[in-house]
C-alpha cells in the first residue's frame, strides 16, 4: 500500500479518532484526575491535623516543646 493510501484508509476506518481519544484518556484526564486528588487528600489532611492540635491542648497531653521533659 502506498503512504497516503494508508493514510486516508485508517481516516476512514476511524483509527486515528479512536487513538487520539486513548491518548487523551491515558496521558491527559486520568493523570490530571490523580493529580488532583493528591492535592484534595493533602489539603484535607492538613486541615485534620490542625484541628488536632488545636484539641490536642484542650484535652489531651501537651507535647513538650523543647528535648527536655
Amino acid at each position: 500500500m502506498l503512504p497516503g493510501r494508508m493514510l486516508s484508509t485508517l481516516a476512514a476506518n476511524g483509527i486515528w479518532s479512536e487513538t487520539v481519544g486513548l491518548v487523551f484518556t491515558w496521558f491527559i484526564l486520568l493523570p490530571a484526575v490523580a493529580t488532583g486528588l493528591i492535592i484534595v487528600a493533602i489539603v484535607a489532611g492538613r486541615g485534620d491535623k490542625a484541628a488536632d492540635d488545636e484539641l490536642r491542648g484542650r484535652w489531651g497531653r501537651k507535647r513538650p516543646t523543647s528535648g527536655a521533659e
